[in-house]
């Protein structure tokens, strides 16, 4: 290859890798909570997304909150006793037990929705999973439901560049969103 050719393309590959790795460290813009038919707390992270739904739904956003597992962490019991700790009525959760990523977090977010029919729910998430998530409730969407999507810290108030682990979370999104941006949902959970 000639090399008036080879370094204007090694600089071009350079600068869009450079622009990757940095929209990689901006947080998922989360939205203004908005009146819903229901919230749903993402599974995985801590109970700092439950606390911020608890608010949410505490504050009358929302009558229902659906629950979702992370991973074999919990159970559906175990589920409803953390978010009805946290002030959510017992007749207010829905617990989803079949999802095993967020992709299917969002189809069975959907199903639920159309169930119930609900046509509006705030989506809860910690910081650095909102990029993920947005993507795969959008990809999912077909323009008839209306999602919002909120931020939540851990229990420690930390947002996720903030955290000690910061370092695992953001490798870890940053390979799972690459994935779910090419379609490959159920290789990145």
């Amino acid at each position: 290859m000639n090399i008036k050719i080879a370094i204007p393309l090694l600089v071009i590959l350079a600068l869009i890798f450079i622009a990757i790795l940095i929209e990689s460290f901006l947080p998922g813009e989360a939205d203004t909570p908005e009146d819903s038919d229901m919230i749903v707390i993402l599974g995985g992270g801590d109970q700092g997304r439950v606390e911020r739904a608890a608010d949410l739904y505490q504050s009358g956003y929302a009558d229902k909150v659906l629950i979702t597992p992370a991973g074999d962490r919990y159970n559906a019991e175990e589920l409803t006793s953390i978010v009805r700790h946290y002030g959510v009525e017992e007749e207010d959760v829905i617990v989803d037990t079949e999802s095993t990523s967020t992709y299917s977090n969002a189809e069975r977010t959907l199903e639920i929705m159309d169930d119930n029919n609900f046509e509006s729910a705030m989506i809860v998430t910690s910081d650095y999973h909102l990029k993920r998530a947005k993507l795969a409730f959008e990809r999912l969407n077909d323009n008839d439901k209306t999602f919002n999507y909120i931020s939540a810290s851990n229990l420690e108030g930390k947002k996720g560049l903030d955290r000690e682990d910061a370092f695992s979370h953001w490798i870890g999104e940053f390979i799972k969103t690459w994935g779910y941006r090419f379609g490959l949902y159920n290789l990145f959970g």
